[in-house]
């Protein structure tokens, strides 16, 4: 009884000693950590300050708590390094998404325009506009380190405060346009000008800093032939006006601070009320789609423009081809997907030295989804087939049973890596693309399409963009002859085996089941347990076979 009371007793405080390491000793672990992160946070923000000014700090500063809570789901669900934090390509990729879906804006030199997201480091766009010292601060700390969720948000959070003085110069440029004095109450009509100059600038992609009075008085007078929209453009802009200056009581749009604030909500806005012209676009699209498919056949989009006047699907089958909107799987079928073409930046409109303004993408807000439901980098085909079933879209009615081609496909990509289905890679996006092919674009392999304004790729081809009216109809008249359907079902639609990561993972990023982690402690825990109870056992068989008389082998482990 003795031994036994005595055994239970060491294997307490063996139990007590190892939880208390286990616990008590990671918290303050954690809290050290935390603060030592902490530290780095408020040291990112005190050398901002330091190199570009308190203005630039406070305005990142009060935008900080907000981005967090907007990056969290994705930063929780993206594979970490080894001092839980993102490296380079995840940072890149998650500040893409944040931006896409925040404001609807591309920023440049983080969108991947159809390379691979660690082709370039995404603090490289601070370089051209903030100087060495800004591009050095966050290059260096996210090079050692990687990000911890604040730092990515205090750099999202920096974008946005040049973003902010880029309105403050193109604002200063619609008043020396409109030969307005800056810092003074204007009239009221003086001041609805200088708002107009400075949108028209905007949506017009003019050079604030050298544009004359005699080029914006002609893009005016053209204005509405150019950009049908702009009367809802102006209206856009009323609104917001109104927004803004009902809960800033005593300002008016007559003082420059009221300019500013009511053009920075302009600039916050914008992409999101633009959006509806793309949701307009999707929906002409569906009317001619091959059923299904989120295809709309060549010849249908080619007739649509010369027919029923929808002058936007004008675009070349080469540079379709180059935007990655062209499947030309089929080569006597060729067809435009409907989702890469829609968030191509054919469709972009306005833009600034630092993003331009895009469709919003529909398939991130279903990643997004499955993000906050599986909490990491990977789940098992079962967990996603059954959030997918219950996951609806604009043109999806759920619940629905998913095709077995599709949990088939989930299975062999599974199959890659050890049974689970990595969200972040190249072979689920193209299931998403399956699953949702009206929403979610077919992800091209990095290096084959390279995404582009059609400016910069007639500049670099030589070539037309919009496509000839001959060749166009040359295309409708030979698909006219060919009466076929260019998939019969969703599972034939393009399938490549070729997988991408965003973040390349080890098999200790891979994320484990709770259970499975709270199993392997327990183990871990019961191992020198078990050494102990083997060895006290030992040193009692002696004294036990001396008493009783028993052979010592009968109670040998």
């Amino acid at each position: 009884m003795f031994r036994s009371l005595s055994l239970y007793a060491f294997i307490s405080a063996s139990a007590q000693a190892h939880d208390e390491h286990m616990f008590l000793g990671r918290r303050d672990g954690h809290i050290s950590m935390a603060a030592a992160k902490k530290a780095m946070d408020v040291d990112l923000l005190e050398k901002l300050e330091e190199f570009v000014g308190r203005e630039h700090r406070e305005i990142a500063e009060t935008r900080v708590t907000t981005l967090e809570d907007s990056l969290r789901p994705m930063f929780v669900a993206m594979p970490k390094n080894e001092a839980s934090t993102l490296d380079a390509p995840a940072v890149r990729y998650v500040l893409h998404r944040l931006f896409v879906q925040r404001h609807g804006w591309f920023v440049r030199g983080i969108d991947s325009e159809g390379e691979a997201w660690n082709s370039s480091s995404p603090v490289d766009i601070l370089k051209e506009h903030a100087g060495d010292d800004v591009h050095g601060l966050f290059e260096q700390h996210l090079g050692n380190h990687g990000f911890t969720l604040r730092q990515v948000a205090i750099f999202a959070a920096t974008l946005e405060s040049f973003v902010h003085i880029e309105t403050l110069d193109r604002l200063k440029g619609a008043h020396r346009i409109m030969n307005a004095k800056e810092h003074e109450e204007l009239q009221p009509d003086k001041a609805e000008s200088v708002i107009n100059a400075y949108m028209l600038m905007y949506v017009m992609e003019m050079d604030h800093a050298t544009v004359t009075r005699e080029e914006v008085d002609e893009a005016f007078a053209q204005i509405e032939t150019v950009y049908p929209t702009w009367p809802a453009t102006a209206e856009f802009v009323a609104q917001i006006r109104q927004s803004v200056l009902s809960s800033n009581l005593g300002e008016s749009v007559t003082h420059w601070e009221g300019m500013v604030k009511v053009l920075d909500e302009v600039g916050m806005q914008y992409g999101k009320w633009q959006n509806h012209e793309c949701s307009a676009l999707k929906k002409t699209m569906l009317d001619i789609e091959e059923p299904g498919t989120g295809r709309v056949p060549l010849a249908s989009f080619y007739g649509s423009a010369l027919n029923d006047g929808n002058w936007q699907f004008m675009e070349s089958v080469p540079y379709l081809r180059q935007l990655g909107a062209l499947d030309d799987s089929n080569p006597g079928q060729m067809s435009v997907i409907i989702p890469n073409y829609i968030n191509s930046p054919s469709n972009c409109v306005a833009a600034s030295k630092f993003y331009r303004v895009c469709c919003i993408d529909e398939c991130d807000s279903l990643l997004g989804h499955l993000e906050e439901q599986v909490g990491a980098p990977d789940a098992s085909p079962a967990v996603l087939a059954k959030l997918v079933a219950a996951l609806p879209s604009e043109t999806v009615i759920t619940p629905r049973a998913l095709p077995t081609s599709l949990l088939s496909r989930l299975d062999e990509i599974a199959a890659h890596h050890n049974g689970r289905v990595l969200l972040h890679s190249r072979l689920f996006a193209q299931w998403m693309h399956h699953a949702y092919p009206r929403e979610c674009r077919f992800p091209h392999v990095s290096g084959t399409t390279r995404p582009q304004e059609a400016s910069s790729w007639m500049q670099q081809t030589g070539q037309e963009a919009e496509a000839d009216q001959d060749d166009m109809r040359r295309l409708m008249t030979e698909a006219s002859s060919r009466d076929v359907d260019m998939y019969e079902q969703d599972s034939q639609l393009p399938w490549s085996a070729e997988e991408e990561l965003v973040v390349a993972m080890t098999a200790a990023q891979s994320h484990t089941p709770r259970h499975e982690s709270l199993w392997k402690s327990f183990m871990i825990f019961m191992a020198p347990c078990s050494m102990t109870l083997i060895i006290l056992r030992q040193m009692a068989v002696p004294a036990a076979a001396a008493v009783l008389g028993t052979p010592q082998a009968k109670y040998a482990v």
